[in-house]
């Protein structure tokens, strides 16, 4: 299934369905496909909380099956997280899609008083910390690296993600034992799934 924009119904529903789907089948993989901007709009105004990627991260690493990522358009934020979380070598990412990490944002304080700004910004550096030793997992680099990109906006294209270690291989087109790896179509869920496959052929 395809994941879009970290808002509460969202995560309700993807974390619904891969539980279901372990259930269905615990020894068959499940195909995550990413193009989302996190918690945040394209413009960066937030529109959900850290939590839903953590929520949805927590139910990734609570599954039996074997977890594919493949972002297809953007993963940004904690979808970039959820990229990178997928099982070593079963990390993919189309030729022209991109990823960022940076750092959770502040929600609008409004006319919040004084003392509950400051709590909610305490909470977004511990999201933050949280997110950079969970990238560092995954990437294979060291908290400090993760945190120092992560100052500012830390685009990359499908080669540099590879290389910061957020995706194992790029799906070119016209490789065919590169896109065996990444969907075989005997693993493929239901006839749905096998359209798909085709289709990215």
């Amino acid at each position: 299934f395809t994941l879009f924009q970290l808002v509460p119904a969202v995560t309700e529903l993807v974390i619904a369905e891969l539980m279901y789907l372990q259930w269905m089948d615990p020894k068959e993989p499940i195909y995550l496909y990413i193009n989302s901007t996190g918690t945040t709009c394209d413009d960066g105004e937030t529109v959900g909380m850290e939590t839903e990627g953590f929520a949805i991260y927590d139910a990734l690493m609570l599954l039996k099956n074997e977890i594919h990522t493949v972002a297809v358009g953007a993963a940004i934020g904690h979808a970039c997280l959820l990229l990178a979380s997928g099982c070593k070598g079963k990390r993919f990412m189309m030729p022209h899609a991109k990823a960022m990490i940076q750092q959770p944002r502040v929600p609008s304080s409004g006319l919040m008083p004084a003392s509950d700004v400051l709590i909610h910004a305490k909470e977004v550096i511990t999201n933050r910390d949280t997110l950079v030793k969970l990238l560092a997992k995954h990437t294979g680099n060291s908290i400090e690296t993760v945190a120092t990109v992560m100052r500012r906006p830390y685009y990359m294209d499908a080669m540099k993600a590879r290389e910061f270690g957020v995706i194992d291989k790029i799906l070119w087109r016209g490789q065919e034992k590169i896109m065996a790896d990444a969907a075989p179509p005997e693993e493929w869920h239901k006839n749905v799934a096998q359209e798909c496959w085709q289709r990215i052929l």
